[in-house]
């Protein structure tokens, strides 16, 4: 019975021993990795210290030509958005960010799907953020998600489960999506006619939005961050223009802060307008171009007339 028990042992001991030594593989090839989304990953939270981030979602990584910001305002510029994210990850990434110094402006856009309604998917936030974990701050994320994390991210393999084989290819090949340019992912595409949808409102308001108080959680804690910069928010334009109630929970931020919000979505320059999207959400090249234009012009107006 004895030497079973210690055999059970030993297996266990060998099993949580190749656990670690993977772990510590993994970490050595994602170090490795700098292009792509784990290399773009890899310099927002260990290197970036631009004066002007960006953050948000897809909206925010393929709509804000961050070299024509930096050009513009004579600051440098990184954009930090990532697709199909939000709030949770941006505020990820802010705390690391501020673990080496304070950026002078954030830039954020608003996605109501990703930063306030309940999506029952906050979990999918966390990919990039595992690599920290363990980091301050990073760790009580996953548990305020799902409290089964505490235990689960004790295994190495698991941290990387899902994105190994992926980071091991894009390792030993050097080849992967384009991490753009300071983190401004450009798309030369043109609108599909055939996937407009007729009568089609985003966030219509009449169906009634379910918020996420996780979410909104994180938001109070977003702008504890950002207390002692300057903070724009921002909704691009949209194809299909966008109900005026689906940002009502960033709107009331900025009014008891006195915040800056610049909303486009339903701006006839750019609603209805093939040129300037690739989709009914993202704008394409050209209309990325136009659109931080117009936004570099309204963020040096706002400065001019709150200039101390």
């Amino acid at each position: 019975m004895g030497k079973f028990i210690c055999k059970i042992v030993l297996f266990f001991l060998i099993v949580a021993l190749a656990d670690q030594l993977w772990g510590v593989a993994m970490d050595s090839v994602i170090s490795k990795i700098d292009i792509g989304g784990v290399g773009r990953n890899t310099f927002i939270c260990e290197k970036c210290t631009d004066d002007i981030l960006v953050f948000g979602s897809s909206r925010a990584e393929f709509h804000y030509n961050a070299q024509m910001i930096s050009d513009s305002l004579g600051q440098s510029c990184y954009n930090c958005g990532e697709e199909g994210c939000g709030i949770i990850l941006a505020y990820g990434r802010l705390l690391l960010l501020k673990e080496r110094y304070n950026p002078k402006t954030i830039i954020y856009e608003i996605t109501p799907a990703y930063d306030f309604h309940d999506g029952h998917d906050n979990d999918k936030y966390l990919s990039r953020l595992k690599y920290y974990y363990g980091k301050p701050g990073i760790d009580s994320i996953f548990w305020s998600v799902d409290p089964k994390e505490r235990y689960k991210m004790t295994s190495r393999i698991y941290r990387n489960n899902s994105s190994f084989l992926q980071n091991l290819i894009v390792f030993l090949s050097h080849r992967s999506a384009d991490s753009g340019i300071k983190g401004f992912r450009p798309v030369q595409k043109k609108m599909n006619p055939m996937k407009k949808r007729k009568n089609f409102i985003p966030y219509d308001s009449r169906k009634g939005y379910e918020y996420d108080s996780l979410k909104f959680q994180y938001w109070d804690k977003f702008m504890e961050q950002t207390k002692d910069a300057e903070v724009f928010f921002v909704a691009s334009p949209m194809w299909y223009g966008q109900d005026t109630l689906a940002i009502q929970p960033i709107k009331d931020i900025c009014k008891a802060r006195n915040l800056c919000l610049l909303d486009y979505t339903n701006d006839p320059k750019y609603v209805h307008h093939d040129e300037y999207f690739m989709d009914g959400f993202h704008l394409n090249a050209t209309g990325a171009d136009e659109f931080t234009r117009d936004l570099i012009k309204d963020i040096r107006q706002w400065r001019l007339a709150h200039r101390p």
